[in-house]
């Protein structure tokens, strides 16, 4: 029956134990139907694949949105490898490229040293992280393609809910997550579950045919995330406008308290990302006695380059964000902690951090 649960996909543990969704024949066909008409799929399409098959990523946005236009899958490697992708999209001719932020991350490095010719690639679509407008621009001048599409949804709304639409615009598409999807609604609310403004912060709620059934055996968890009148709580600040786009704030579970100052990661990272020595930053909140938490920022520097100050940090953020903002704590990474779908885990970070705060 299309309202059957028929597939389980566990949320990616970015923060902690990962939860089982339950989608249904319905969530995940209608889904994918109404993604690969956003980003204009048919039988021409040939994408380059490297996203696991697993995860809502791969299982909807990639292969139910082929599926459903006829498009042609193109799968480099057994797991992710820039160079094996590159030239999958050479050999293969793909004019779509799947991907998560931190891939393209890897992707456009690769890029930069083997300057292949990726003509044949027309699309980039990210999903699966918030995407900083820096990387954003990366991807269109490094890959050289011509659009570029972002998706903004959860494990539990089978995979999309806002999504960036073919006239969209550059300003579009570096300062939103895109346009809600059709047959989907969505609810700003404070903290009381009252509705804020548009282009106020809040939750976002959303209520559709994209709905997960359940946690899987989880029935309180179901209950708090999902309520009598089937509005889903996201658990995402968001600010929505009358326009229909959209734009993370951050996760609230994420949010860092700094003497009394309400802190997104996401608002740091992008910034710091601008940095000539920085390709990549993740940023948490660690215990401050004084000030109760502090901003550590986890960073992959360029080649060739080995270190980075705070006080350097402090001089490239004079007059372009908030002070208080500036991390405490810069610390250099060869490799970030990712799930096997390409996530950040910031709980890891958070214990790499215990582990050097004798030091630092």
């Amino acid at each position: 029956m299309p309202d059957n649960g028929c597939n389980v996909q566990f949320t990616s543990g970015t923060t902690g134990q990962p939860k089982a969704a339950v989608l249904t024949h319905y969530n995940i066909i209608n889904n994918g139907i109404h993604i690969g008409n956003r980003n204009q799929l048919d039988q021409k399409s040939r994408i380059c694949v490297q996203v696991p098959l697993f995860h809502v990523y791969g299982v909807v946005i990639t292969a139910m949105a082929a599926m459903t236009h006829g498009s042609t899958l193109v799968l480099p490697a057994p797991g992710f490898s820039p160079a094996d992708s590159l030239r999958a999209i050479v050999d293969e001719k793909c004019t779509v490229i799947h991907g998560t932020p931190t891939m393209y991350v890897d992707l456009i490095k690769k890029q930069r040293e083997e300057k292949m010719p990726l003509e044949s690639a027309k699309m980039a679509i990210t999903g699966g992280a918030p995407c900083s407008p820096q990387l954003f621009l990366d991807i269109k001048n490094v890959l050289g393609v011509e659009h570029i599409r972002t998706v903004y949804g959860l494990t539990e709304t089978t995979a999309v809910i806002f999504q960036s639409k073919p006239e969209d615009g550059m300003d579009k598409i570096l300062n939103t997550v895109g346009h809600l999807l059709d047959h989907v609604e969505a609810k700003v609310v404070d903290t009381e579950g009252n509705l804020v403004r548009f282009g106020e912060p809040g939750e976002i709620y959303v209520r559709g045919y994209v709905t997960m059934l359940e946690y899987y055996e989880d029935e309180v968890k179901t209950k708090e995330t999902i309520g009598n009148d089937r509005w889903l709580k996201t658990g995402d600040q968001f600010v929505l406008e009358a326009d229909g786009y959209g734009r993370i704030v951050g996760r609230l579970k994420e949010m860092i308290i700094r003497g009394g100052e309400n802190i997104f990661p996401k608002e740091v990272e992008d910034f710091l990302n601008t940095h000539p020595k920085i390709i990549e930053t993740h940023v948490i909140g660690v215990p401050d006695e004084r000030m109760g938490e502090q901003l550590c920022a986890f960073v992959r520097l360029q080649d060739g380059i080995d270190s980075i100050t705070r006080d350097e940090v402090k001089e490239f953020a004079k007059g372009k964000i908030a002070h208080f903002k500036v991390p405490l704590h810069i610390i250099p990474l060869d490799e970030f902690p990712r799930t096997t779908s390409g996530k950040i885990q910031k709980f890891k970070l958070a214990e790499k951090y215990k582990e050097l705060s004798n030091i630092l």
